[in-house]
């Protein structure tokens, strides 16, 4: 079956975009910059300019965060990466920036955005859609831990972490006493944390792109070769065992479209995102664990080795996601008037 055509601006130069990213280059070095303790991100912030700025847009960029404050009247669009901040729940802020100054932003509407990035909320909207989802409870810093009503295994992590931030082997823990010791440790970091009944099987993921109205990419299965197949922070910063592209049977293939279907119809539209399973391939039982809105464009990631296999490439992909984005929030704006 033939891929659909992608968007692809007529006159890029028109458009203003600003880049953000921790790692985006500031004015006067455009050059990839020094990667302290991370891996890979410099190169891939860098990369995504590159990208923008071949596309032929207008690019200016910025790995500062109060840049946001200066895009009314200077930019069409903020094409922003910075979703890690040392501040709670920082993928909301430029986003609601934007909103604000009513400046179209990559991803989703700040509401929408606070939603996927809360684990826990967004457990509870999927149950409410009726989708598959493990059973779940947050323990707050200094909340006493009361044993959870269903049995284990059970699975340990921050509630609003990402990149598996926090994420060890310790995480999976067969009993509740051991995953009381691991929730209080996080508790004793200020941590919110989230456990959840484990699920067997397998990591899968499932890029998703907005098209008309969207794009399944494909299935993709992070590789693990830790106990239970998790996925650890370690795995997810080096990514030393990568990604492999999957066919799953038709049911399950068939099951998770409608599951995109009804993510769609309830949350979109978005730009571009990926729903997280854990997936049984030899029951074919699938549990929806997260959806990541503006998540990794790397060549190795999960749309990067989706959008190759259909015959896109990275610089089409980010072009059809800034087209398709400023399409949606055309007029968007145009309704808002100050209340007071």
């Amino acid at each position: 079956m033939t891929s659909p055509p992608l968007l692809w601006p007529v006159t890029p130069r028109q458009t203003r975009i600003l880049y953000l990213a921790r790692f985006a280059p500031d004015d006067p070095f455009y050059t990839v910059k020094p990667e302290g303790t991370t891996t890979g991100y410099a190169e891939y912030h860098f990369r995504i300019y590159e990208a923008l700025r071949d596309i032929g847009y207008s690019v200016a960029s910025s790995s500062k965060p109060y840049a946001a404050l200066m895009a009314g009247g200077n930019t069409d669009f903020v094409f922003s990466l910075l979703n890690r901040m040392p501040i709670r729940n920082p993928e909301v802020l430029v986003p609601a920036i934007c909103t604000y100054l009513r400046v179209p932003c990559l991803g989703a509407p700040p509401n929408i955005r606070a939603l996927a990035e809360d684990k826990y909320l967004s457990k509870l909207a999927f149950a409410g859609l009726g989708l598959p989802v493990a059973p779940g409870r947050v323990y707050r810093p200094g909340e006493a831990l009361p044993p959870l009503d269903f049995a284990g295994p059970y699975f340990v992590k921050d509630r609003f972490g990402a990149a598996s931030e926090g994420v060890t082997e310790e995480s999976l823990q067969d009993s509740w006493e051991g995953a009381a010791r691991v929730v209080s440790a996080l508790q004793s970091g200020g941590k919110e944390v989230l456990v959840e009944r484990f699920c067997p099987g397998i990591d899968l993921t499932v890029p998703v792109i907005g098209h008309s109205p969207y794009l399944v990419l494909g299935h993709v299965v992070p590789r693990s070769d830790k106990i239970g197949n998790i996925l650890t922070a370690d795995l997810k910063t080096d990514d030393r065992l990568g990604n492999e592209l999957v066919d799953v049977d038709d049911a399950t293939a068939a099951a998770i479209e409608q599951d995109v279907q009804t993510v769609w119809s309830s949350l979109g539209p978005i730009d571009y995102f990926r729903l997280d399973y854990r997936w049984d391939p030899a029951t074919g039982r699938r549990f929806l664990i997260e959806m990541n809105i503006c998540c990794y464009l790397g060549i190795r990631g999960a749309i990067g080795l989706t959008a190759a296999r259909l015959g896109y490439n990275r610089t089409q992909i980010v072009a059809h996601v800034v087209e398709y984005s400023l399409a949606r929030q055309r007029d968007m704006f145009s309704h808002d008037r100050w209340v007071i």
